[in-house]
């Protein structure tokens, strides 16, 4: 039996970026890896996974009866396995309808959890829904938040709850069932080194000098951003211009109102401070 690394984040705090390092940190090749060619069935809430694995159609299936499943199926999933896997996940962490986890401590080495800034997530989040930023706004404060969850049609992935941006948070970091690591997205930006081989430690691989610094650079921002612009992303949303934006902190002083910055900090003032994104006077921090 193997054990899985949980991905977990709130949509658009730099998941995809840790995989992609992941990826070539593990590969170890001459060439940056293709960024189309990341595991896409390593999701969580991939439909066709489960459907595979638990051999029931969750089409027929009620989201809450989908969630009595995904302990077994993560932990089947990962019996099968013969390597570790490093798997991204977007709910909440949560548990099922009769008290039992969703992500199941047997079957889990650790849980990496990546977060950004609220202020920064906005504007993002809205470019990839191809929403107003008040809309993303309103979303990220919703506490009944989940994606996928439209009965208006059958979608690729499975509901996931994630409830508010603080909630989220709160719900991976303040558990004590699985070992967490965090990781901030502005440290990922301005130390990338060190904050990629404190990853690497957290989750279980050895960590040798030159193949980080390689995996780094092959991981830039600009690489990534390269790859899309020649090839495409098969994960950007058909109406979106772009998956990877800008890749930068502390553009909401420019693409936000002071209405709108005052109405994330008034949602997420508690949260944000504890991970420094507000001083002990609720005042922005520029990271």
């Amino acid at each position: 039996m193997s054990k899985i690394v949980w991905l977990a984040s709130y949509p658009k705090s730099g998941n995809t970026w840790v995989r992609i390092f992941l990826n070539n940190y593990l590969q170890n090749g001459d060439a940056p890896a293709d960024i189309n060619n990341l595991e896409d069935s390593m999701h969580a809430g991939k439909r066709e996974l489960f459907d595979r694995l638990t051999g029931v159609e969750s089409s027929d299936l009620t989201a809450v009866e989908i969630d009595r499943f995904r302990p077994w199926m993560y932990g089947r999933w990962a019996e099968e396995s013969s390597e570790t896997l490093f798997v991204k996940v977007h709910d909440a962490y949560r548990y099922t309808d009769t008290g039992q986890p969703i992500f199941p401590q047997e079957a889990t080495q650790t849980a990496v959890y990546i977060i950004r800034n609220p202020l920064d997530i906005v504007a993002s989040m809205a470019n990839h829904l191809s929403i107003t930023l008040d809309k993303s706004i309103a979303y990220m404060a919703d506490e009944q938040y989940a994606l996928a969850r439209s009965g208006s049609k059958l979608h690729r992935q499975l509901p996931q709850f994630m409830g508010s941006w603080h909630a989220h948070v709160h719900s991976w970091t303040d558990q004590t069932e699985l070992p967490i690591h965090l990781v901030r997205y502005e440290d990922l930006l301005q130390a990338p080194h060190e904050t990629f081989e404190k990853l690497v430690q957290a989750v279980g691989v050895p960590v040798a000098a030159e193949r980080l610094a390689k995996a780094v650079a092959f991981s830039s921002f600009d690489q990534v951003k390269q790859q899309e612009t020649a090839v495409g992303f098969k994960e950007r949303l058909p109406e979106t211009p772009a998956f990877f934006r800008h890749g930068q902190t502390g553009r909401w002083q420019t693409e936000l109102s002071p209405a709108q910055i005052e109405t994330i900090c008034y949602h997420h003032q508690q949260t944000m401070q504890t991970f420094g994104y507000l001083d002990e006077n609720g005042r922005p921090v520029i990271n």
